[in-house]
């Protein structure tokens, strides 16, 4: 029995969203002992819990909205054996449980204070490097723009998360949506033009490398 699941049942967002009798049968099933809250998407929410002594995530689908459980599940088996994402434990249509990612959003990292210039080069070739991997396998993540899915750890270790919104099949653009994210006109980007010194010459550069990557893989992803 999930002791907490009840506190959980009477959150004021949460409460109304969740299937809760399908779900604590998933926490029974799996003997998962129920921790706290992570978030909620468009799509489903996302719990934190201990399997086997693991911390993990456990993502359930809303019951007001489409549930893609089982195709996030296949997209993120996918991109494991590509080393992309958190390891994916157990899924079906009804729940996700994968390892949870414990650091720092890059959203929020690039805020702190005494960034060092070569610990970031090194996270921004990680995420560029991942990314040129999804698109290589012609899956787009859907939502590496706004930063908040690219987790970092200690020792710079970077996790792209959250593949609620990815698709196998159109025109990935993960590698120029994370340029885009590192050198556009966003807060991050500017950050990241003031902690690394890039000049105008160099962004438009960058610009027009990206430009030929993109025709690069709109031929190598389209339908022969």
């Amino acid at each position: 029995m999930n002791h907490n699941l009840h506190r959980f049942k009477e959150h004021k967002i949460i409460g109304k969203l969740v299937d809760w009798k399908r779900f604590e049968d998933v926490l029974n099933n799996y003997n998962i002992t129920l921790l706290d809250i992570l978030g909620k998407g468009h799509r489903g929410v996302v719990f934190k819990g201990l399997y086997k002594s693991k911390k993990v995530a456990i993502k359930v689908p809303r019951v007001d909205a489409k549930n893609t459980i089982y195709e996030e599940g296949c997209i993120l088996k996918e991109v494991n054996t590509l080393n992309i994402g958190p390891k994916l434990y157990v899924f079906s249509k009804d729940y996700l449980i994968m390892e949870y990612i414990e650091g720092i959003s890059l959203k929020n990292y690039i805020s702190t204070e005494g960034i060092e210039r070569e610990e970031y080069i090194k996270i921004i070739k990680e995420v560029l490097k991942q990314c040129i991997r999804l698109d290589i396998h012609g899956i787009d993540h859907g939502e590496i723009q706004g930063g908040k899915h690219i987790i970092i750890r200690e020792s710079s270790k970077v996790y792209i998360i959250d593949f609620g919104s990815a698709k196998i099949g159109r025109t990935p653009r993960n590698f120029s949506s994370a340029v885009s994210l590192f050198f556009g006109k966003s807060y991050i980007g500017r950050r990241t033009c003031e902690i690394l010194n890039v000049s105008e010459v160099e962004i438009e550069k960058i610009r027009k490398f990206v430009r030929s990557y993109k025709r690069y893989i709109v031929k190598r992803t389209s339908p022969q």
